[in-house]
């Protein structure tokens, strides 16, 4: 328990691509580093298209879903 008197497990809550709390019922997806649900699916790639319209970016955002150099 915390001051706040809410039960702590051994990991904290996962959170979405938009950082809204994740519960376990949910059927929950992972692209690199982000977690989206089904239901979202749609809303999820709009939210990759918008993060990669900048080219900078692009890079960085290919690195948290996993893209590396081919060894």
């Amino acid at each position: 328990m915390t001051d706040l008197g809410l039960p702590v497990g051994h990991e904290l809550a996962k959170h979405d691509f938009l950082d809204r709390p994740l519960s376990a019922d949910a059927s929950i997806y992972v692209l690199g580093e982000f977690l989206y649900r089904q239901a979202d699916a749609g809303e999820f790639l709009q939210f990759l298209q918008f993060l990669c319209q900048n080219q900078r970016s692009a890079a960085g955002v290919l690195r948290l879903m996993g893209a590396r150099a081919v060894e």
